[in-house]
């Protein structure tokens, strides 16, 4: 095999060597041997003429080489960019606003033993503060011999003032207002701290703590001047000096309602939680929701401490990721008016929910009357307002139950679980598109959604 290749190479070069060297070195003048041949060297053409009795190579002559045809590009067709297409709401007919109750029928009495605080629309027995007025607040700074402050200047209330402020004026659609005044120093009471036995949660007089700082400062400023009153403890006090910061009532027009902020505020980081969910005690007459039991047994019984409402609602966990205040607490706090609140018939409806985060005058949430101290109430939580930490377990519409014969601390609200959830603190619980649950004779399906708006279907079950 190898022999042929070779002998192959060897003819193609010297056929090679004869096409070149045919004629000899072609140029005006050289002989060349039949007329009219033409050859082109170099990009010049030469014709073989007849001269005498010779043939010779002529003049050579310019070749004009053809340029390549260009082939036309197609012009560039700009692309339109691609706008986003915004989800169309469902066509859902929602029922008429003439097909639901009136607002008082799903207004509950109080069947519970406080007249103070619980979940009914029942006037309380406390003063509270009128929703309707600018609530004037009055800061109080204390120490004491065997509790001294740092300085003795006042501690920086402006950031609790600011987040508590923003909260109650999300919760009302902007319509509850406070004004403040901070007492620019800070005054020595005449007890020490030790005599009001406050060290654990529980024990000592915290009403005599209160009653205290609050005769002390009234001695500065005038009662008619203000509508809730808030004293402090240093900023250096500790859980072992004042555990925790109550709320404080009172049926007196002398006294002001109010809380202190002691040892559980300044050592976790002065959080504006703590004093904004006492006012709603002793500002708005609402009960807690979280298990007083519980909370007791300190971080034994953390996970039931939320039993009954799980992440939801400032009343129910001051650290919580879902601090909105329900639809409920809302219209029982006089935060919101009857037309926000949709008290649901026994027919079928279908009723469109808004985020209940969203700072509006919409519906904020559905009531279906069960007894004249207990109902259902349907709301909407997105991850919105102080509800952004919101897991997405927990994005979506709840139901739960209010009972206004079971007492603060014992579960007088209580989610209601849907059949797939597990989680204690109902972390997996909220109903998505598609998603039924039925109580108390009551099937609550939610039809159709679009963004974060939930359309609710409520009908009698069976």
């Amino acid at each position: 095999m190898r022999i042929k290749q070779s002998f192959l190479v060897a003819i193609l070069a010297g056929t090679l060597l004869m096409t070149n060297n045919a004629y000899g070195a072609v140029k005006q003048g050289s002989s060349c041997k039949k007329a009219g041949t033409t050859t082109t060297v170099n990009g010049l053409k030469y014709t073989c003429n007849k001269s005498g009795k010779k043939l010779v190579w002529s003049k050579g002559v310019p070749v004009k080489t053809a340029a390549k045809p260009v082939t036309p590009v197609a012009p560039v067709t700009p692309v339109t960019p691609v706008t986003p297409v915004t989800p169309v709401a469902p066509a859902i007919k929602v029922s008429e606003l003439s097909e639901y109750r009136a607002a008082a029928d799903c207004k509950l009495v109080n069947e519970g033993r406080s007249n103070d605080v619980n979940q009914s629309h029942a006037a309380r027995t406390w003063n509270l503060v009128d929703t309707k007025k600018t609530v004037r607040v009055l800061i109080f700074t204390v120490d004491f011999s065997d509790l001294v402050s740092r300085s003795q200047d006042a501690p920086d209330f402006n950031g609790m003032i600011k987040d508590f402020e923003a909260f109650y004026k999300s919760q009302s659609n902007n319509t509850l207002n406070f004004s403040w005044t901070v007492a620019p120093k800070v005054t020595r009471m005449t007890k020490t701290v030790v005599s009001y036995g406050m060290g654990s949660r529980g024990s000592g007089n915290s009403w005599s703590l209160y009653n205290d700082m609050h005769d002390l400062a009234l001695k500065s400023y005038k009662r008619d001047d203000f509508d809730f009153f808030i004293g402090s403890a240093p900023n250096s006090t500790l859980r072992e000096d004042i555990a925790v910061s109550p709320a404080f009532g009172s049926t007196e027009k002398s006294r002001l309602p109010g809380t202190f902020l002691g040892g559980d505020y300044w050592s976790n980081g002065a959080s504006w939680t703590i004093p904004t969910h006492e006012f709603g005690h002793s500002g708005l007459g609402l009960a807690d929701l979280y298990n007083y039991d519980a909370a007791m047994l300190g971080a034994a019984g953390f996970a039931q401490q939320f039993k009954y409402m799980g992440v939801y609602d400032l009343m129910n966990w001051a650290g919580g990721s879902g601090l909105e205040l329900t639809s409920w607490n809302r219209w029982i706090g006089g935060l919101i008016t009857d037309k926000q609140m949709l008290c649901l018939p026994e027919a079928t409806t279908v009723s469109l929910l808004k985020p209940l985060q969203l700072v509006n005058d919409e519906v904020k949430g559905l009531v279906i009357p069960i007894s004249k101290s207990s109902a259902i109430v349907i709301e909407n939580r997105a991850a919105l307002g102080f509800d952004k930490g919101l897991p997405e377990g927990a994005r979506g519409v709840i139901a739960y139950f209010v009972d206004t014969s079971i007492n603060s601390g014992y579960g007088p609200m209580q989610v209601i679980r849907k059949p797939t959830s597990t989680d204690v603190w109902f972390t997996d619980n909220a109903l998505k598109v598609g998603d039924v649950l039925t109580h108390k004779g009551y099937s609550i399906r939610v039809v159709g959604g679009s963004n974060n708006d939930m359309y609710v279907e409520v009908k009698k079950a069976g």
